[in-house]
């Protein structure tokens, strides 16, 4: 079977490149042929390609015709739609939280996956039918994700895999105040690991939601399944059921992550359940099954008897072209872009106005500090002339001279806390006016240039 998979992207290891990763490696090793879309590439395609997997971030490089598409991401989807308008596809929705990952119908996609309950009820509320749609939970690679040994009876290194920026200071506390050594991956800290299932080996407890959070169980490493957008608890026994329904994901975060939960998720870390956890992980979440529930799907949407008229999928493209294409009417596309981007909504007139008053009057401040920093400039520029003829000053003596040097420096050091001062107030100023995503910009030219 030819299988097309599209993404967003194959770069830096995110939660939805890693399910096409274990997606892909279990199709191949089974004798299947992969094509993967993506128009992101990076180390990890680079990586895929040297496996033996066609990877491409332009729909043209497809040069055979797939059996079936496993489409990830509305716009990669809709490329792959638009290329092979007579191939069936499966729509997979691997976040309830993402607008680019909502589906939509079109009656060249024969069957919808989610990955947890809350994705499931994404779908159902998006009009997609109930028998059209199934749940195949997030899995693991057994083969690269080894057991690790025997927790200790209290955890010495912890690591936090997070994308969110808002809880990492609260993790940091937590451990510290438990003398627990914290590392950081993820892409809200710079730095990735391409070798994740031997990094987890040496740590103790580790803080991630979903996929990430389901690795480190499988690994045997106590879990605080967390992150900027709330809070659940250390993953155990009792509820590692239940959890997984929701795929350790959002679904389950139902308190704030805070210093206190984290000390109380912490003070309940427990190594033989730990291990009892990642007994179960192992179990029911192998990647076999999930490799054979997908070439289940594909067969089931490639046999489906009635094709969709020329029509109907003409009309449901160009609908799929009005929403996600970039237009004046804010459909999709506006909220796609704010996804990946953070472009913030543009403020009411009234208010924009209202801002631009305020600026324009601390400008107008401002304006008349540098007026008087000026002037007082002036005045140290006059000192230094005095100073100068003091020095040099025959009927002077050095001790008079050296009194005058340590008046000169101190008035340059106030002038200086002035100047200081000033500055962070232009900088504060320049924050408020300029919008985050036009500082993103102007800062990635300036590296550039």
């Amino acid at each position: 079977m030819r299988v097309l998979i599209t993404n967003l992207s194959l770069s830096r290891n995110s939660g939805s490149e890693a399910v096409v990763e274990l997606l892909a490696d279990g199709l191949r090793s089974g004798g299947h042929q992969t094509m993967l879309l993506a128009p992101t590439l990076g180390d990890m395609a680079f990586r895929m390609r040297q496996r033996g997997h066609h990877v491409v971030d332009r729909i043209a490089e497809i040069v055979e015709k797939p059996d079936v598409i496993h489409a990830q991401h509305l716009t990669p989807c809709l490329t792959a739609l638009a290329r092979f308008p007579d191939v069936p596809a499966v729509f997979s929705c691997q976040s309830a939280f993402f607008e680019v990952e909502a589906p939509m119908l079109h009656p060249q996609i024969r069957h919808w996956i989610a990955v947890d309950e809350a994705c499931r009820l994404k779908c159902l509320s998006r009009g997609i039918p109930a028998d059209q749609l199934s749940l195949i939970y997030n899995a693991v690679d057994l083969n690269r994700f080894k057991q690790r040994p025997q927790l200790p009876a209290r955890p010495a290194r912890g690591l936090l895999l997070t994308k969110n920026f808002d809880h990492q200071a609260t993790v940091r506390e937590a451990c510290a105040k438990n003398s627990i050594e914290l590392d950081e991956l993820g892409p809200a800290t710079g730095r990735f690991s391409h070798q994740l299932e031997q990094d987890l080996l040496g740590y103790d407890i580790v803080f991630a939601t979903a996929r990430m959070a389901i690795e480190a169980a499988a690994v045997g490493c106590a879990v605080v399944v967390c992150d900027a957008r709330g809070f659940a608890g250390l993953l155990n026994t009792a509820n590692m059921e239940a959890w997984r329904l929701m795929n350790l994901g959002v679904g389950v975060l139902a308190k704030p992550t805070t210093v206190e939960n984290l000390m109380d998720a912490i003070s309940r870390f427990d190594a033989g359940d730990a291990a009892a956890v990642s007994a179960y992980f192992r179990r029911v979440a192998g990647d076999a099954h999930f490799i054979e529930e997908h070439l289940r799907i594909y067969s089931q949407a490639m046999q489906t008897d009635e094709a969709p008229n020329a029509d109907a999928r003409f009309l449901a493209t160009a609908s799929w072209i009005e929403e996600i294409g970039v237009s004046h009417p804010r459909r999709r596309w506006f909220h796609i872009v704010k996804e990946l981007h953070g472009w913030p909504d543009s403020p009411e007139p009234t208010a924009l106005l209202m801002m631009l008053q305020s600026n324009t009057e601390i400008l107008d401040g401002n304006a008349a500090s540098l007026t008087k920093l000026g002037e007082q400039v002036g005045s140290i520029k006059l000192e230094i002339a005095k100073s100068r003829q003091i020095m040099l000053g025959e009927s002077n003596s050095r001790a008079a001279a050296a009194e005058s040097s340590q008046t000169l420096l101190r008035a340059i050091d106030e002038e200086v806390s002035v100047l200081a001062t000033f500055v962070t107030e232009i900088k504060r100023l320049y924050n408020r006016m300029i919008p985050l995503f036009i500082r993103k910009i102007l800062l990635w030219a300036r590296r550039r240039g």
